[in-house]
């Protein structure tokens, strides 16, 4: 196997997910990892963080932007907050109350509770007239409180979807789309992959020098069907990985 060697430590963004004790991949789609790295930081950065990075990068990011970010407490929103504010971004992170710390804690500006009704105003309040530039979508709500604080020329990019939410977008907001120049975008990674040496590159520097903090709660892979439990109950915060 050619750049391999028996002992190696690679990892491989696998089809429909992983939830295996081996696995068999094609030597072209290993990825090795900086030595010592461990491996379950190395499983946040290759799918969360790797997402989040090239999320960002497409949205082109930069000094100013303001960025509102769903699912703030969760691995995905953990990384983002860190990766805009490196950006020189502001954040706003969206999370339940029990979160808003943590959430803070890695640098996001304001925290609203998405649960609470008209959580808008009091971010509409924080973040001024300038809005939202950018908007990261887990939900995929798209009657969310979340679209009128979007900015003339935001970006709104939905890259996941939660179940139960399946409200269209109003007829309504359609003009404000046109008059504001709003671009409504669907993200997944599956289409950037191009993108993902340069990303783990990155990323691997940051967390190897202390500059990305990364939460990571193991549990063993016996305990899925628990673990998949607290995770729909949003009592789970920062990357979780199953271990053999």
């Amino acid at each position: 196997m050619q750049g391999f060697k028996e002992g190696d430590s690679v990892a491989a963004i696998t089809q429909g997910g992983g939830y295996a004790t081996h696995a068999v991949i094609p030597a072209a789609a290993a990825i090795p990892l900086p030595a010592g790295f461990d491996h379950a930081l190395a499983v946040a950065v290759l799918v969360q963080g790797v997402t989040a990075y090239i999320l960002l990068d497409e949205a082109k990011v930069k000094e100013g932007d303001t960025v509102l970010i769903s699912a703030a407490g969760g691995g995905l929103g953990n990384i983002a907050i860190q990766l805009a504010k490196a950006r020189g971004a502001k954040v706003v992170g969206l999370a339940s109350k029990s979160k808003f710390e943590p959430v803070r804690s890695l640098g996001a500006d304001n925290v609203a509770d998405p649960g609470d009704a008209g959580w808008a105003r009091s971010v509409k309040e924080a973040v001024g007239e300038k809005g939202i530039q950018i908007y990261l979508d887990s939900i995929g709500d798209l009657r969310t409180e979340a679209f009128p604080l979007l900015s003339q020329s935001g970006q709104w990019i939905i890259f996941g979807v939660r179940s139960g939410k399946h409200n269209t977008l109003p007829f309504e907001a359609i003009p404000v789309m046109i008059e504001k120049n709003i671009t409504l975008r669907g993200f997944n990674l599956e289409g950037s992959l191009h993108q993902v040496p340069q990303a783990l590159s990155a990323l691997f520097t940051l967390v190897s020098a202390g500059k990305l903090k990364l939460e990571v709660t193991k549990y063993p892979l016996s305990e899925a069907a628990k673990v998949h439990q607290l995770f729909e109950a949003r009592k789970t915060s920062g990357k979780i990985v199953l271990v053999p």
